[in-house]
């Protein structure tokens, strides 16, 4: 008898909480990965644009509330495991007394490019999750 009125307990609950509206959300982390190690991440990706965006390592670092140092870093990691940079300094300052401009850094093609599949591939997989998102939500929500 006991065991009776505990799987009518369940059943009511089960079906309380399927009742109830629940926010159901899939999500993932994408990384991109070359010869087994780390490229790209969320975080290096936020670099990336940052830096393209404002020109400057020390601003884009500002930006992000990340350390210069951690910045450099990370785009010094990318440049050893890709064997190639992925951004270019421009010198700025004085030179000879004479006045120059600020320095600045661009990112090259291969940065440009990884970035740009990096986001495809993170838009294309969000799309794919909210679709499931969905149909879980659909599944769970019938009786």
């Amino acid at each position: 008898m006991i065991d009776a009125a505990r799987l009518v307990v369940r059943r009511v609950n089960v079906r309380l909480m399927c009742a109830r509206k629940r926010n159901l959300q899939y999500t993932f982390r994408l990384y991109l990965n070359v010869d087994g190690q780390r490229l790209l991440g969320k975080g290096g990706a936020q670099i990336l644009e940052a830096v393209d965006e404002y020109g400057s390592i020390a601003a884009a670092a500002e930006e992000l509330e990340m350390s210069y140092k951690f910045t450099w870093d990370y785009l010094i990691r990318m440049r050893r495991r890709l064997h190639q940079p992925v951004i270019v300094t421009h010198r700025g300052g004085t030179r000879n007394g004479k006045k120059k401009g600020g320095g600045g850094t661009t990112l090259t093609p291969i940065a440009r490019a990884l970035l740009k599949e990096f986001r495809e591939t993170e838009r294309f997989m969000q799309n794919i999750l909210t679709k499931r998102q969905r149909a879980t939500a659909r599944s769970i929500s019938s009786p």
